[in-house]
């Protein structure tokens, strides 16, 4: 059975961004609860939110930095992806890729 290709829509970032979003308030939660006592276990908390603040932080940097690079490649397809940059290169007698990713390509004797 062959699966047909799906043109990707972008929605996936947004769900990315709530998830980092999510995490950061879980962290504040858990620092909010040691600074006035609510906790019994306040190490676990504080590792925990530090954890938490990394995770959403790396996500909404991560995504900040997609929506950046598509935003300097909206008008030019051929830097979406290396798959397609490279193939548009061929096409048009560029370089492609470097030789050791050629060699790796082409079938072998």
């Amino acid at each position: 059975m062959e699966k047909t290709p799906k043109q990707q829509t972008g929605r996936v970032n947004y769900v990315w961004v709530l998830a980092g979003g999510y995490l950061l308030y879980l962290a504040f939660r858990l620092v909010r609860g040691v600074v006035i006592g609510d906790t019994s276990l306040p190490v676990v908390a504080v590792l925990s939110a530090a954890a938490f603040a990394a995770a959403g932080a790396f996500l909404l940097w991560r995504e900040w930095q997609a929506y950046r690079f598509a935003q300097a490649h909206k008008d030019d397809p051929a830097t979406w992806n290396d798959d397609l940059a490279a193939e548009l290169s061929r096409e048009e007698g560029g370089p492609g890729l470097p030789p050791e990713a050629d060699s790796e390509t082409e079938d072998a004797p």
